[in-house]
């Protein structure tokens, strides 16, 4: 005779088993097991950020829109001035200001470097609150193994500059570092107004390519190994440089200067 339970029972939840007359709740439906896996998935989470920070990192960093000071925050930015460098303020390199002023700014910067254009703006402010107190001067850094267009964007600029518009165009191309093309280009030059004929000439010719090497040997020989950096009456400043760090050094050689 059979008895009236003539099937093999199986359990009713499939995260259970059974073991003799008890039933025995697998792993991970036990509060333990829930935390492990809660544990892990944030371990997991933290990680894949962790792994996302490093690479946005290196690529800062490869790329000079950080530096190792600022990395690991280091507030001091300026250096005692080198007084064996040879005369950075040339007079082929387009600036703004008086020629007379107490406090000359040099920077060494890239077109396509995101940390400039943002000191553009800074720059901008600077000479709307010093006047002729200040004369700023810009040299040409590209760094074009990480910037390929960086190269052409300082020709273009300098060949705007031989129609007196190399504000104008260095703003288009700081404003458009993604679309830095000869058909950009040529745009830009009717937008401002210039001899496409000559502009075309020039940056086809590359006609400041000797003076664009010239800044990156004289800029290199100073120290500049990353964009931008500045050089304010001989002090280096590198990276991206708040208003008010700007401010204190000028305020500073100011006052050295009324009182020599």
């Amino acid at each position: 005779m059979y008895s009236q339970n003539d099937s093999f029972d199986t359990p009713a939840d499939s995260n259970q088993t059974t073991v003799g007359n008890k039933t025995k709740v697998k792993w991970y439906r036990r509060w333990w097991g829930i935390l492990i896996l809660i544990f892990l998935a944030l371990f997991l989470s933290l990680a894949a950020a962790l792994i996302f920070y490093v690479k946005e990192v290196v690529t800062m960093l490869r790329t000079g829109q950080i530096t190792s000071d600022q990395l690991f925050g280091k507030t001091s930015t300026t250096v005692a001035p080198v007084q064996e460098l040879p005369n950075l303020a040339t007079d082929d390199a387009p600036s703004l200001g008086s020629k007379d002023a107490k406090v000359v700014i040099i920077e060494f910067g890239d077109f396509q470097c995101t940390y400039c254009q943002q000191e553009r703006a800074v720059i901008k402010q600077l000479l709307a609150d010093y006047g002729n107190k200040i004369l700023f001067i810009f040299r040409d850094f590209p760094l074009i193994v990480d910037h390929p267009d960086s190269g052409n964007a300082a020709l273009a600029a300098d060949c705007a500059n031989d129609q007196g518009k190399y504000w104008e165009m260095s703003d288009l191309l700081f404003a458009n570092p993604d679309k830095i093309n000869a058909e950009s280009l040529k745009t830009w030059a009717v937008q401002l107004g210039l001899d496409t004929f000559e502009f075309g000439t020039c940056v086809d010719t590359a006609k400041y390519q000797k003076k664009i090497e010239t800044d990156l040997l004289e800029g290199y020989n100073a120290g500049v190994r990353a964009t931008p950096t500045f050089f304010i009456n001989g002090y280096k400043v590198e990276g991206a440089v708040p208003l008010a760090v700007f401010e204190q050094i000028i305020a500073s050689e100011l006052a050295r200067q009324n009182n020599l």
